[in-house]
């Protein structure tokens, strides 16, 4: 079945099917483990959401800067990045898992590692990356998607699972599919696979309560085939740059503007 399609009965099957359940400040419909399979990345399609319309660039903002030890708002306004403005301290500082426990992990590059293993042993069982610290203390935001394994198949193909303990259906899970996407286009490129499936496993799946009309709205809309996209040549996801993947032939359904929640 499509991505999308699955996506959209996923937020169908919640809305009707779910209890509410009360989430720090808010009310939610949550159901707990939802798996989400991406299949379109070896036609060279793009999965972005097309019921409405997504502003995905700035997920290629955040990637460049996660892939370069973010420690302060800066490092992700340089790449045009403002939304960790609202978690930053009041000197602008950052404390993320994210992205800095890929590259250092006691000292661990868990990226290179897996990068090495693909080309020396890619039938290894321990291409795995993991950003969950139980000691990490005081983070400016605990890490939502916490741990990716890698697994080379027949012909040539790398596929990804992709665990998140935290999903906000409506509004964050779309952003971390195109962050899937292109996090695994990138390293098989620079592996010399073909980017395959992504296997999304989300734990406490939730749409929150101002969402529930919205959502409604957005499951009954007509969903359109995923654009085209191409990526440079030798590309680095340590150097990775917003421009280093281009869209085209995106074509979606009317904004919808859900509001933005942790």
């Amino acid at each position: 079945m499509y991505f999308e399609q699955q996506y959209l009965n996923i937020a169908k099957n919640i809305l009707q099917f779910w209890n509410e359940k009360q989430c720090r400040n808010w009310m939610t419909k949550s159901v707990f483990w939802v798996q989400l399979v991406i299949w379109c990345l070896n036609y060279w399609l793009f999965p972005l959401i097309t019921s409405r319309q997504m502003f995905y660039k700035w997920v290629f903002w955040e990637m460049a800067a996660f892939f370069r030890w973010p420690k302060n708002i800066e490092d992700f306004k340089k790449f045009g990045c403002n939304y960790w403005s609202m978690w930053a301290k009041p000197n602008w500082d950052l404390n993320l898992d994210y992205g800095n426990k890929w590259i250092n992990f006691n000292w661990v590059n868990q990226m290179q590692r897996v990068l090495n293993l693909l080309k020396t042993d890619p039938n290894n069982r321990r291409l795995l990356i993991t950003g969950w610290d139980p000691s990490s203390e005081d983070l400016s935001l605990p890490c939502c998607h916490y741990s990716y394994q890698f697994y080379v198949t027949e012909w040539w193909r790398l596929d990804m699972i992709w665990n998140q303990r935290s999903a906000d259906l409506m509004v964050w899970v779309p952003s971390d599919i195109v962050f899937a996407a292109a996090w695994l286009i990138v390293v098989a490129q620079m592996s010399w696979f073909l980017p395959w499936t992504i296997n999304m496993m989300l734990g406490d799946t939730h749409i929150y309560q101002e969402h529930w009309e919205l959502a409604r709205e957005q499951v009954e809309r007509e969903i359109h085939m995923p654009p085209q996209y191409t990526v440079k040549d030798n590309t680095n996801i340590f150097e990775f740059l917003p421009s280093d993947i281009t869209i085209e032939w995106y074509e979606f359904e009317e904004k919808i503007n859900y509001l933005l929640k942790a």
